[in-house]
């Protein structure tokens, strides 16, 4: 068992759900934010704002790619990989 997987033990599979969820629409909002930024001019005269934004879009990314496997780690028997939406971008 990974190292993540054994100090997440006490999160039940529905709040790993639940985060996987928040995570989604946390990204589909970055997404579509850095959208506008790019539409507006935003992305060259505010790039500080545009790059912390683009970064929070990539930390998400990779929180969002860890869960499924902790949860295939913790209940194997409970979910099949087919269940878990692939990550968007």
């Amino acid at each position: 068992m990974t190292e993540p997987a054994r100090n997440a033990q006490s999160l039940s599979a529905e709040n790993y759900q639940h985060i996987l969820s928040e995570l989604e629409s946390m990204i589909a909002d970055a997404k579509a934010l850095m959208v506008r930024f790019e539409a507006t001019g935003f992305d060259e005269s505010q790039s500080d704002d545009y790059f912390a934004l683009h970064e929070l879009y990539t930390r998400s990314v990779k929180e969002q790619q860890k869960y499924p496997q902790i949860l295939l780690d913790l209940y194997p028997s409970r979910f099949r990989r087919s269940s878990f939406p692939s990550p968007r971008r």
